[in-house]
This record gives structure tokens, C-alpha cells and sequence, in this order.
């Protein structure tokens, strides 16, 4: 007897859990490593039970959405396994847990009549904070198999799931890569012809590798400064805005509730520290110390020290708030400082954010930079990181996640002076006029500029979004155009600027361009249509999928054989809606790869309009992902 066991989940939740089974003898624990299916060991050694595409399967689709189905042929299943046990779980590489889903289902099928019968349904709604479940269990009874419910919980996801019932799993080491982030290691453990270690003594990885199949969905809300502040009075606050006075002050007030609250909250001052190359341990802060160098008396803003046993690290801060920037011989001298020292690193904060090429805000001499590391974190970066803590439960201690909650609040608050990126630089009028009157050269210093206040723009997008969706969002800036011109030339040239998103689970990188002589911005994404169906059939799935899209949202059809950035048709989804042949391709080919592109206007041109460029890209692009990108999926070959 073979059977199909599916997961189902509503498809307008974030969740997209991943199946995986558990092969049990009369003791409740694998036999060896081998009985644990999962996505990174698709099947047992048996071949009894394995993850299948549910695509593949001839079941009639449901309302639900869904993930890998199991295939379970029951006439092959070792003798002394008594019980096959049916899991869920979230990639812990997300901070979801299934309270973030509507309802979860398992649905097992029998394929093995002509026509398919469903068996069984077991669904699960309100659920709490696990990250793995136990749904159901096939058990022998004498000769016979039977199912049961079983609904049992595992708050720290499918690793412990799995060794609670014998499986050795390995050691994952976090190894933080140059983009900052954890890479996931590759998959170990995965049984193949040519695997010499027996799987008695095999160690699984549960690191998935496993790409997601859909974007995170955008939250209902936003993010503006007035939160919990439409009262009649003002809230009271753990890190006051009152009456604030001269730029030093606000800066001492900056630093000391930052480093107060990395030194408090434990799960937030392991990830900033993290991010400024420190190792994992326990932190010490500590506000304006007092040192002595070259007869001079010098206090740094701050000092951050992390202890691990006998080792530590320490590092200088110095920051700055408002439109401040960073001064090179200030931070030259706490370089030296701690070189004298025998400190491992200096970190400037400010909001600035670096540009395409920059690893730092300010021109360090390399040589000054052998003994003693150079950090830089924005205000938005900081802020993404507590936002993202916030939002999505990732402070275990519920006093520590107030007083995240309530650093947030000081943030925001336009008196604190940590507004992050918020225009286009003083140069922006001046570029933006040369651009229309096509007097901008490629070597004209202001170009230069307003090409990194680009770059940095899409670095402030794509944080904002990490936020609001719980993932790291990257940018992708552009090198050389393919004729070897530089970003400048293109700007001269052209009026154009670009940069693009990798957002996870996404069709494609999602792309900002700007141009300067329409005055307008406009977001893109593209879907790669591999199989050879009509045209019409992929025109019809995009628009199932995007039923709110503006009407004049474009759309872009590529043939194999499309030159560059030329498409061989192309349609506004209004007129697709009505008449899905619009893109069908004059020669009869099909259409292999879909760009859906949106278009708004620029914003104001100077003065506080520098900022308005700002606001209306950030508008274009929440609405493009929310209409869009969101509910774009990655059409299966």
C-alpha cells in the first residue's frame, strides 16, 4: 500500500513549514541515523519513505497552499519499525514559529487505486510558539498499520525533535561570512550510493539548505515615529526625549541608552557585537572612559568589552547623531588609542550608512588599520536589528523585551537624533538640474557623491524591510555596465541609477531604478518560466497571482533568444486581464522569463524635497512588494 502525506498551510500566512518523518522500533527511537527524513536525507535507506514534489502526484489541488509531500509505501517498511511518526517544522534560520500561521494541515492520500482517496485530515489552529511538531503516526496493530493524532510540540524546532528520538545531529558552527550573515553550511549526511560511513554512526545536519519557495508577507502596519503616542498624554518613557540640549548632550544620551541596552538585552547585545566582529560572550559596556595618550586626556564616547573565558575583546565607540558626520583625525586618534592599548577595534556609529565600495564612512589611512579592526554601524542598521527583535519574538526574556521595545521608542522619536538616512545630500539639486540639462560629467565630483547617496538609499530600503519581514534583505549594487562605462558615465549618459534587492524567497532581485530626466522611479522583478506551455497559460498564472497590482503595472515577456534589456512584448496588466493573449509572441515561441514592473513619480526637487526623493521611494517600493513580490511565486520547471 502506498500513501501520499502532505502539509497545508493557508497561503496567505508566512509560515511554509517542511515535512519530514521519524522511523521508530518498539522503543520509540531510530534505529540509526538513517530512519530521520528530512530535507537534507530525502529518504530512508529503505526507500520506504521519501519527500516527493506534491506536484508530481496525481491528487486534485485544494484551497490550501503546500509544501514536500512524503511517500510512504507501507509493503516496504522494515519489520521492526513499529512507528512512522509525521513532523512539521520551521527553518530556524527565520525567526517565525507556527503561532505566525492561520492553520496547518496534514492530508494523507492512497494512490494506489486509480483513483486517489483521501484517508485522513488533521488540522491545527491557534497554535503556540513551536518551531516543530508532531503530527500524526502510522503504528502497527498485528499485521495491519493504523493512524493516529498526535499534536506534541517542540518549541526549539526539528533538531531536538529529532534527537529526543535518537538521532545524533551535528554541531552547526555560526561562522559569520562577509556579508554579515550566518551561511548555512552545506548539506552532510545524505544518503547516496557512494556514502562509506554506515548510518549507525552517521551524524544528520538539520541546517537547512533548502531555499524558501516564498517572500515573508508585509505586516498590516507601519513602522512611523508616533507609535503608542496618540494619547492624550505622553507615554512615560525608560529613555526620555525631554528637553534634550546641544548636540553633545544628545549624543551622550544616544550612546549611553545603546550601550546600556546591548549590555541589558541579551539576544540584542550578542547581535550587534556579532556584527561588529566581536566574539560570542559576555558583555561589559561601559559610557565616556578616560584614557591618557600624547599627554593628553581623552574620553571615547563609550567601550564595549566581551569576555570568554580568559580571552577578551574591546572595542572604542565613537558616535555621532543628526546630520553629524564623522570626523577622520577623531577617528585616526582613537585608532592610535587603541593600538597603545592592545584593544581589538574602534566602532563608529552615525547615520551615515556606507556606499557600493565603502567598508567605512571616512578615508583611513590602511596601514594605521593592521593591529586594530575598523567597525562601522548605522543608526539604521541598529534600529532594524531591535525592530526585527521586537516584532518577531526574539527576546526569550519578556523585562528585557520591554526595554527593547522602549529603546525603540527613543529611536524614533525625532528629538533623539537617530533619523537614520532621510535625503539626498546637498548635492542632489545641483546633480538633478545637470542631469536635465545634460551638463553632468562623469568625472564631476557631485555625481560621485550622488551616486554613493543612491547606494546608500538602497542600503536604507532594504533595512527597513529587514524589519518589517523578519529576514535579511540585501543590496546588490551594480559594478561596470557591460560596455565598461562606470556608474557616473551612466549617469551623464543616461539620467539613470539602479541597484537592486535580494529579498529570500523572491522570483528575482527586486530593482530600484531611478531617473533623473523623466523625474521618475520605478521597481522591477522578473520570473523565470521554464516547461514549454503557451504563453497564455503563464499570462494567466501571473495575473491569478498578483490580483491587486496597480492596473497600469507593466509587464515584460523574454523569449530564450531576447536580446539584453529588449523584450519581445510587452503589456500593461490591465489589458492582460481582460486578454491574456497580449504577450503571445508574433513567431510562436514561448515566453521564458516575465518582468512586472511599477513606475511613481521622484518627489519634490530641493531643500526638505531632497527627502521627499527618499519617502516616495520608499512608498514604491512597500506597495510593489506588497502587490507584488509577495505573492509572486517560483514557477517549477
Amino acid at each position: 500500500m502506498t500513501i501520499t502525506v502532505r502539509v497545508a498551510f493557508d497561503t496567505d500566512d508566512v509560515v511554509r513549514p517542511d515535512v519530514s518523518a521519524l522511523l521508530l522500533d518498539d522503543q520509540r527511537r531510530v534505529r540509526n541515523s538513517g530512519d530521520f527524513v528530512f530535507f537534507n536525507q530525502p529518504t530512508d535507506e529503505s526507500g520506504a519513505v521519501r519527500i516527493v514534489d506534491p506536484s508530481a502526484l496525481e491528487i486534485e489541488p485544494e484551497q490550501l497552499g503546500q509544501v514536500d509531500a512524503l511517500a510512504i509505501d507501507l509493503s516496504r517498511v522494515g519489520g521492526d519499525v513499529h512507528n512512522i511518526v509525521i513532523c512539521a517544522s520551521i527553518d530556524d534560520s527565520t525567526p517565525l514559529t507556527f503561532t505566525d500561521a492561520s492553520v496547518i494541515s496534514v492530508v494523507v492520500n492512497d494512490i494506489d487505486n486509480a483513483v486517489s482517496q483521501t484517508l485522513a485530515t488533521y488540522s491545527i489552529s491557534a497554535l503556540d510558539r513551536e518551531r516543530a511538531l508532531m503530527f500524526m503516526e502510522f503504528y502497527r496493530r498485528g499485521a495491519e498499520w493504523k493512524l493516529r493524532a498526535l499534536g506534541e510540540g517542540y518549541a526549539e524546532g526539528l533538531g531536538p525533535l529529532a534527537v529526543s528520538h535518537g538521532v545524533e545531529i551535528e554541531n552547526e558552527p555560526e561562522t559569520v561570512g562577509d556579508t554579515g550573515t550566518v551561511p548555512r553550511p552545506e548539506p552532510r549526511g545524505e544518503i547516496s550510493a557512494g556514502d562509506s560511513q554506515p548510518a549507525s554512526t552517521r551524524k544528520v545536519s538539520t541546517a537547512s539548505t533548502k531555499k524558501p519557495t516564498r517572500p515573508p508577507r508585509l505586516p498590516q502596519w507601519s513602522l512611523g515615529p508616533d507609535l503608542a503616542e496618540d494619547g492624550e498624554w505622553d507615554r512615560a518613557r525608560l529613555f526620555s526625549v525631554s528637553a534634550i540640549g546641544s548636540g553633545n548632550e544628545r549624543e551622550r544620551r544616544a550612546v549611553s541608552a545603546l550601550l546600556a541596552v546591548i549590555g541589558g538585552v541579551r539576544e540584542f547585545g550578542r547581535e550587534v557585537t556579532r556584527r561588529c566582529a566581536a566574539p560570542t560572550g559576555q558583555i561589559e559596556t561601559f559610557i565616556e572612559p578616560q584614557f591618557r595618550h600624547d599627554d593628553d586626556t581623552v574620553r571615547p564616547d563609550g567601550l564595549l568589552r566581551v569576555r570568554r573565558g580568559r580571552k577578551e575583546w574591546v572595542a572604542l565607540v565613537e558616535a555621532k547623531t543628526l546630520s553629524n558626520p564623522l570626523k577622520a583625525d577623531q577617528v585616526e586618534k582613537y585608532i592610535d588609542l587603541a593600538r597603545e592599548h592592545g584593544f581589538d577595534a574602534v566602532v563608529t556609529v552615525s547615520n551615515q550608512l556606507p556606499g557600493a565600495q565603502d567598508d567605512h564612512p571616512v578615508l583611513i589611512d590602511k596601514r594605521k588599520l593592521r593591529k586594530v579592526d575598523l567597525v562601522h554601524i548605522s543608526w539604521d542598521e541598529i534600529r532594524s536589528v531591535a525592530i526585527q527583535m521586537s516584532m518577531h519574538s526574539r527576546i526569550e526574556d519578556s523585562t528585557q523585551g520591554w526595554v527593547l521595545r522602549e529603546f525603540v521608542r527613543y529611536l524614533q522619536h525625532p528629538s533623539s537624533g537617530l533619523h537614520g538616512f532621510t535625503d539626498m545630500g546637498p548635492l542632489w539639486v545641483s546633480v538633478r538640474s545637470a542631469v536635465k540639462d545634460r551638463t553632468l560629467g562623469p568625472a564631476d565630483k557631485s555625481a560621485v557623491e550622488v551616486c554613493n547617496q543612491f547606494d546608500q538609499l538602497i542600503r536604507h530600503i532594504g533595512l527597513d524591510l529587514s524589519c518589517l519581514l523578519g529576514v535579511t534583505v540585501t543590496p546588490i549594487f551594480p559594478r561596470d555596465r557591460p560596455d565598461r562605462t562606470t556608474r557616473t558615465q551612466q549617469l551623464a549618459d543616461s539620467g539613470v541609477m539602479f541597484g537592486s534587492l535580494r529579498i529570500p524567497g523572491a522570483t528575482g532581485p527586486v530593482t530600484v531604478e531611478m531617473d533623473l530626466r523623466s523625474e521618475r522611479v520605478s521597481c522591477a522583478i522578473s520570473q523565470e518560466l521554464p516547461g514549454t506551455s503557451r504563453t497564455q497559460t503563464k499570462v494567466k498564472n501571473l495575473v491569478r497571482q498578483i490580483p491587486d497590482a496597480r492596473p497600469d503595472t507593466r509587464i515584460d515577456a523574454f523569449t530564450s533568444s531576447s536580446s539584453g534589456t529588449t523584450p519581445a512584448r510587452s503589456s500593461l496588466l490591465k489589458s492582460l486581464r481582460d486578454d491574456p493573449s497580449g504577450l503571445d509572441i508574433d513567431d510562436g515561441r514561448s515566453a521564458r522569463r516575465f518582468i512586472v514592473t511599477q513606475t511613481g513619480p521622484l518627489g519634490g526637487r530641493g531643500g526638505q524635497s531632497r527627502g521627499n526623493v527618499v519617502n516616495a521611494t520608499n512608498k514604491l517600493v512597500a506597495q510593489f512588494y506588497k502587490e507584488i513580490v509577495q505573492n509572486m511565486r517560483v514557477v517549477r520547471g
